[in-house]
């Protein structure tokens, strides 16, 4: 006999989506820190390598974060179909944040260091997936 998913999976539901939404956020708090290292680094460089390495940092989490909280944020109805279809909308709505925040920063930052930018951009795609990795390893 099949267990009651009614009454026993929305907890287990929640649940786990609590604890995604927070591995997550632990994840956006260390990328920050890298970000405001790199800055601080970039600060020795000159100013403008030091807010450029700034806005690529922000490039990146502002829509990451936007997708987190949108995805796994608030779970009040835990259905598969409504899960797909907020996860599209989140990735949908991801990209088009990003695209504006790169047009608006490549059409009102003057200037702009394009390797500290993009240089902190890539550092913190890549730092996302470590700890992605590591957050999956060490939690199963």
């Amino acid at each position: 006999m099949r267990k009651d998913e009614a009454g026993q999976a929305p907890a287990a539901r929640s649940r786990h989506g609590r604890r995604s939404f927070g591995g997550f956020m632990r994840i956006f708090a260390y990328q920050a820190a890298l970000v405001l290292l790199v800055s601080a680094a970039c600060l020795l460089l000159g100013t403008v390598e030091a807010y450029s390495a700034l806005l690529g940092g922000l490039l990146y989490l502002l829509p990451n974060l936007y997708f987190t909280w949108r995805a796994l944020g608030n779970r009040h109805d835990s259905s598969a179909r409504h899960v797909l279809v907020s996860m599209y909308a989140s990735e949908i709505g991801k990209m088009m944040l990003a695209v504006a925040l790169f047009s608006a920063t490549f059409l009102l930052v003057r200037p702009l260091s394009p390797f500290s930018l993009f240089g902190t951009f890539i550092l913190l795609q890549l730092s996302g997936w470590m700890l992605q990795l590591k957050l999956f390893k060490t939690s199963s």
